[in-house]
């Protein structure tokens, strides 16, 4: 009876043991999960002083009890943090700058020397970052008793501007980092145009016309400063240029910028060239660029190009291989052009679009096989369809020479002579029939007939050779 009332006890504990590891395991993934999507909200205040900034920086949706390392630039000074309650940040260990959140919040308290005798200042670095943490909401307050006769810009949208008895008080909203912090001594107007604040000193000057941008859909807030007061510059969210610069000009600054935003890493300059080019129908600035563009327009109709530029703008980011599947879809193909234009880093390599179909020799299905299309033309991998018409290839002389062999007859090609031998006789062409493209062998298809005597064509989903 006690072996039965044992084994009864072992079976239940097991149980009971495994429910708990289940369910630590789920509160376990709950909390990975939560972590790993924490977002946060960040309210700024900014108040004027003679020489100084005095920022407070408040952030929401932190975990509470959870340390955070803090980066803090080098042109914060007088830095203290606080909790919800006001109480200074505590900190586990000696790690600097590294505190608890307290009750899910922290405040963050610095000063931000200026110049007080600057026309213009451009604040890039000037708050507290926590790496790691997704950004949402975010505010800007700043309340003007000093620099009154100027006007306040950010990267993110303007929402109210006060002009009260003592001060001028101005509040940006939007989401995201934070941006870019812009003040001049002159006035700004601002006209808002889609998704874009302009601010100038006309307000003729913020007529701005941006045909070719509105095609691509959804654009990212931008705040636009024209202005004589500071040198050219521009980041994600904020740019400033020239009063004088021409609409066209600055579209194409725009376009650019955008490419930047959506590449992760570093990018070729000639890939933002050819693409900002192809949206604006300009002329590309660098040669490689001009080549690659080129090489779209050729092999694209006007629609396909269309819709793979408009789709470029539409991804949340971009890379080559992200770019030759767009490219890939407006075709209705595949291509590695962008991948095999990086990896060269030199000559630019031909655009051409693969496809993988049914061969069939004289109704024999012979498998699938790979092709490429270009110039409205459709090659075969030449020692692949030879082997299937029934010839011994071999490559010699380093593959720049390639043998084929069938009963009596052979061939001799060369892939650098507009020559080739058939049974020990020379023969001229016009053009070479073969070219090498990605380590690979190609021999346009209607060469078949005219030196093998096999019709070849492509129809119900295959390629089809008949020897005659």
């Amino acid at each position: 009876m006690w072996k039965a009332s044992l084994f009864i006890f072992f079976i239940f504990t097991g149980i009971i043991s495994c429910m708990m590891l289940w369910q630590w395991q789920t509160y376990s993934d709950r909390a990975n999960s939560l972590e790993s999507s924490e977002a946060i909200t960040q309210e700024l205040t900014v108040e004027t002083h003679l020489k100084e900034l005095k920022i407070t920086q408040k952030l929401y949706g932190l975990m509470a009890r959870k340390e955070y390392r803090l980066d803090i630039p080098d042109t914060l000074y007088n830095w203290n943090c606080k909790d919800g309650n006001g109480k200074p940040c505590d900190s586990a260990d000696e790690i600097l700058y590294t505190f608890f959140s307290g009750d899910g919040q922290m405040i963050f308290e610095y000063t931000v020397p200026i110049n007080e005798r600057s026309k213009a200042l451009l604040l890039t670095d000037w708050f507290v970052k926590i790496p790691g943490l997704k950004a949402e909401g975010l505010s800007i307050s700043i309340s003007d008793s000093i620099k009154r006769e100027g006007s306040w810009a950010a990267g993110i949208r303007l929402k109210a501007k006060k002009k009260l008895d003592h001060i001028d008080y101005y509040f940006f909203e939007g989401s995201g980092e934070i941006p870019s912090l812009y003040w001049q001594g002159e006035p700004l107007l601002k006209t808002s145009i889609n998704n874009i604040d302009a601010f100038t000193a006309d307000s003729q000057e913020a007529s701005l016309d941006f045909k070719k941008l509105n095609d691509l859909g959804k654009f990212p807030f931008m705040s636009i400063i024209l202005t004589n007061l500071y040198p050219e510059y521009r980041d994600e969210h904020i740019l400033i240029a020239s009063p004088h610069i021409k609409t066209n000009e600055l579209e194409k600054k725009l376009i650019a910028l955008q490419l930047h935003r959506l590449f992760a890493g570093d990018t070729p300059a000639w890939i933002i060239d050819a693409l900002t080019a192809g949206v604006l129908d300009a002329k590309p600035e660098s040669a490689k660029a001009a080549k690659a563009l080129k090489e779209l327009q050729g092999e694209l109709t006007e629609d396909e190009q269309k819709d793979f530029l408009i789709n470029v703008f539409q991804v949340e980011s971009l890379n080559a291989e992200k770019l030759d599947k767009l490219l890939g879809n407006a075709k209705g193909l595949h291509t590695q052009f962008f991948t095999m234009n990086i990896i060269s880093g030199g000559q630019l390599v031909p655009l051409y679009f693969q496809d993988d179909k049914k061969l069939l020799v004289s109704g024999a299905d012979m498998g699938s096989i790979n092709l490429i299309y270009r110039d409205g033309l459709i090659f075969l991998p030449f020692a692949e369809t030879m082997q299937a018409l029934g010839y011994d290839v071999k490559f010699l002389s380093g593959e720049d020479t390639i043998l084929l062999s069938k009963g009596n007859n052979s061939y001799r090609f060369y892939l650098e002579k507009n020559v080739f031998i058939y049974n020990e006789e020379d023969y001229g062409l016009l053009i070479n029939p073969l070219t090498r493209q990605n380590g690979t062998v190609w021999m346009e298809i209607q060469w078949l007939k005219k030196l093998f005597r096999v019709t070849a064509e492509e129809k119900d989903g295959g390629i089809h050779l008949n020897p005659y």
